[in-house]
């Protein structure tokens, strides 16, 4: 047997057994392992280090210990090795590697992990897709384009894609022991201290696992440097080719400044010195590597009152305030507004499809934070992260209750808790670390 596999796949070991230390639950691996009995390619992408070999190894333990599967009918294949790369790229090799350690007339599990490595992995994985053998293939990818193009259009009509993004709030919680059985009235009159604590550590350091895990502030941080800095060398650097780092770096630390705002690349470009196409062209590679998004008005059916400027957001805070290099507390922070509206949208953006998430802005200023759209109703999230012991339903609010269907709108608060009645739409006020998904979801 080939050593690298071997010591690749140790579950192979009559001796093995899975460790048991301690881990971070991500919500979406049940659903990774709901869709195995699916024929479907099942594809896991996101950034560098959010946790996709992870997910392929407890979804592997989970096959393992149902009882039923034998060690021959997983192979776990990780491409930081040159040899396994060549083994998969020969058609006639793999093949008989597969046959020869795995159990006949058995289905087997395929988990091809970091695919990106493999030239034109999209056309290799079709290719053995669609000889029709029995065999099961988890694939994952980081965020380079190259995997999340062959994937789309290489693969069409034969994967479900599953995306990865850094951990959510509820999963920080819940690592941390935090019981989510508490009602937010007594979170509110006995642990609001320490839900802001909470709420200021993730704020700062964001949700990727490694980082989460780590106790010591300068170690979080220096792990995020570390994060950042691979990315800016691997994906920007080497994979896709951007030769002015320099300017490309620019971009990003001036984009941290401007989170949760309005994003004019015309303005930009004239800022640091970058050309508008370039500027353009960087942000769609940030947006294809999961740092940021750029959110886009709602403008359907409103006519000429809405602008089209898309704002900007990072997927992680954590990141946002690395590229920013600013880790003081939340509580004296001239940006911290900013910084609670990013993290609202990121775990909107862990939680909802984006598609149906737009913002509300007209020329005349009137903004609203979020729009969801469910169905055939719209949902207005508006964050005011100020401790208040009263809040006034948003003006803005009395506006897209004229022209929209709307059933029920959200404010984000600090420590406001409440529910109120307006033109017969309920306005839910919540605040910031109990986002009420259930109410955001439920049709």
């Amino acid at each position: 047997m080939n050593i690298t596999f071997q010591n690749q796949n140790p579950w192979r070991n009559p001796d093995f057994s899975f460790p048991k230390d301690k881990y971070i639950y991500r919500q979406i691996l049940e659903k990774i392992i709901n869709h195995l009995d699916k024929q479907e390619i099942t594809v896991i992408v996101g950034s560098r280090q959010v946790g996709k070999t992870f997910l392929m190894k407890k979804t592997i333990e989970h096959l393992l210990l149902k009882g039923d599967m034998d060690p021959k009918q997983i192979f776990y294949f990780n491409f930081d090795s040159l040899e396994l790369i060549e083994l998969i790229q020969n058609e006639k090799d793999f093949l008989d590697f597969v046959r020869d350690y795995s159990i006949k007339d058995k289905r087997c599990y395929i988990f091809l992990d970091e695919a990106q490595r493999i030239t034109n992995c999209g056309l290799l994985i079709k290719r053995y897709f669609d000889l029709g053998l029995n065999i099961k293939f988890i694939v994952s990818g980081s965020s380079s384009l190259e995997v999340k193009s062959e994937v789309k259009e290489t693969l069409a009509g034969r994967k479900r894609l599953f995306e990865l993004f850094p951990i959510t709030f509820g999963e920080f919680l819940a690592y941390k022991g935090i019981s989510n059985t508490t009602s937010i009235e007594n979170k509110l009159r006995f642990e609001y201290n320490h839900y802001i604590d909470l709420l200021n550590e993730f704020i700062l350091f964001g949700g990727y696992p490694g980082v989460v895990k780590l106790a010591n502030a300068e170690d979080k941080i220096l792990l995020l440097k570390e994060i950042f800095q691979s990315y800016i060398q691997k994906d920007i650097g080497d994979f896709l080719n951007v030769s002015d780092v320099l300017g490309f770096n620019k971009l990003l630390q001036m984009l941290a400044t401007q989170s949760a705002q309005l994003l004019k690349s015309n303005e930009l470009s004239k800022l640091i010195g970058v050309s508008r196409y370039n500027i353009e062209k960087y942000l769609f590679f940030l947006q294809q590597t999961y740092i940021v998004h750029l959110l886009r008005p709602y403008f359907i059916n409103i006519g000429k009152a809405l602008i089209k400027t898309p704002k900007l957001y990072f997927i992680d805070t954590g990141i946002r305030n690395v590229v920013f290099n600013q880790f003081q507390d939340l509580n004296i922070r001239a940006d911290n507004g900013q910084l609670a509206e990013n993290f609202v949208f990121s775990e909107l953006a862990k939680s909802v499809d984006l598609n149906n998430l737009w913002f509300y802005r007209t020329t005349s200023g009137t903004e609203i934070d979020f729009l969801y759209n469910i169905g055939t109703s719209v949902i207005p999230i508006e964050v005011k992260y100020s401790e208040s012991k009263q809040r006034s339903i948003p003006r803005a609010f009395s506006t897209v209750f004229q022209k929209l269907d709307i059933k029920k709108a959200l404010v984000l608060t600090k420590n406001y808790l409440n529910r109120r009645e307006q033109s017969n739409i309920s306005v839910i006020f919540q605040p910031i670390f109990d986002i009420p998904f259930e109410e955001i979801l439920e049709k």
